[in-house]
């Protein structure tokens, strides 16, 4: 299950598989839009509810704001939700930037997250074998057909306890050398084997990155938006990993050709 918080009032979102991370990361959000109504008085710590006539102070400055927290929550309570996707708010179809380092904890539930809905996965890694045991270790059962497409040369390699004949997953070999192009050809022409089988499928882009690092962005806008357009008219969800720390700038260009952007840290993701 997955808890969200939409406020009303900024563009601000939240989204959870954990619902005290859900309320922690909300009453954070709520006071430091309201710090204004803390003050420090002397040893004593005092703060007002900007939604009502409640008000309080505290010797211990730490209970102190954490009441204040606790209460501001009381009235946002209501707008916490459950049982949802962040895909709902694009309507279960459409490109996701997601914000965050390819090997990481907060990558991994949002592959999870996005992945679980298909029927038919589709991944593009430079790990399968990592790939493959995150799906086998997380859902709770295997999609009905995965195609995972890598330059890896020894793709299997590290996997134990699994024999690809039990499980419906099919290795799509690239050239180290392909160009966008190619790429864009060769992801379309899955996209084609796999569409009119009639399942939701779901697709997982590792290597944006690299691709951002060593190539020019006008080259990756157009390749996005071309790739995104195929995979539009085939109604996939689809999300693409960029490491935040390395590429928010190039995102500034990018942005375009996303539906949506989200920052994954841990078990958290939160809306940019």
């Amino acid at each position: 299950m997955v808890y969200r918080w939409r406020a009303r009032d900024t563009d601000f979102t939240v989204w959870s598989a954990s619902r005290s991370e859900t309320v922690e990361k909300v009453k954070s959000h709520v006071a430091k839009r309201h710090r204004n109504n803390v003050a420090e008085d002397g040893v004593r710590l005092k703060w007002s509810c900007p939604y009502c006539d409640t008000a309080s102070q505290s010797h211990d400055k730490s209970s102190g704001v954490e009441d204040f927290k606790s209460h501001l929550f009381t009235h946002k309570k209501p707008l916490l939700e459950s049982g949802v996707h962040v895909a709902d708010d694009i309507n279960g179809t459409g490109a996701v930037a997601v914000m965050a380092k390819v090997e990481s904890k907060g990558a991994d539930n949002a592959r999870v997250h996005f992945l679980a809905p298909g029927d038919i996965v589709v991944i593009v890694t430079t790990n399968p074998a990592d790939r493959i045991r995150l799906l086998q270790e997380n859902l709770n059962e295997w999609p009905d057909w995965t195609v995972i497409l890598t330059t890896k040369s020894d793709p299997l390699k590290g996997l134990s306890g699994l024999e690809l004949m039990d499980v419906p997953v099919e290795i799509v070999q690239l050239d180290k050398q392909m160009g966008l192009g190619n790429l864009t050809e060769t992801i379309s022409r899955v996209i084609q084997e796999q569409e009119h089988k009639g399942g939701k499928i779901t697709f997982e882009f590792d290597v944006l990155t690299e691709l951002i690092t060593k190539g020019k962005l006008q080259r990756i806008f157009k390749f996005l938006h071309l790739l995104n357009g195929r995979l539009e008219t085939a109604n996939v969800l689809s999300h693409y990993f960029v490491d935040r720390e390395r590429m928010t700038s190039s995102m500034n260009v990018l942005d375009p050709v996303f539906d949506m952007r989200i920052k994954a840290t841990g078990k958290l993701f939160l809306k940019e």
